[in-house]
């Protein structure tokens, strides 16, 4: 070996330090806190509730489904009448679950306001999950079946409750 393969063998970081790895760094330092996990889980269940209403449109094909302006319906946002979600690029999309062959769910609008939070998640997740107190059925389920004063007391219970 010549003298300077010897000084690179000298020199050599060790293994860990190799890897990326700081040395002296204890390994549960990496832990994931509460607060980290919690995020993960919410975005699952995000991902979760999104696959559950079917997917999302985009604000283009809202206007096309509901042949309204961009402007009507960012109000209709606004009021409660439509549920948009944060999307890839920040941009809103609009979950497929509430939207009817002759528009919108009936009764959204009421529910979303008995139901006590801004959340546009919390919204989501509410609409498309079973609820044990709706005999297993989703909000949206009832909704779409006209049943809408069994979903907005729903709604109510669940904000009064919170869950």
């Amino acid at each position: 070996m010549d003298t300077t393969q010897a000084k690179r063998r000298a020199v050599a970081p060790a293994p860990a330090a190799r890897r990326g790895v700081p040395l002296g760094i204890d390994p549960a330092a990496y832990e994931l806190s509460g607060k980290a996990k919690a995020l993960a889980l919410g975005r699952r269940i995000a991902e979760q509730d999104l696959r559950a209403a079917g997917g999302a449109y985009d604000l283009p094909q809202v206007e096309e489904l509901l042949a309204i302006s961009r402007q009507a319906i960012d109000r209709k946002v606004k009021d409660g009448s439509i549920l948009a979600v944060p999307g890839p690029a920040n941009r809103r999309r609009y979950p497929a679950v509430q939207f009817t062959p002759d528009g919108l769910l009936p009764g959204l609008k009421q529910a979303f306001a008995a139901l006590g939070s801004d959340s546009p998640w919390y919204r989501l997740n509410w609409l498309v999950n079973p609820d044990p107190r709706l005999g297993g059925r989703a909000p949206a389920e009832l909704l779409a079946a006209g049943q809408v004063a069994q979903a907005v007391a729903a709604a109510e219970a669940q904000g009064l409750q919170g869950g």
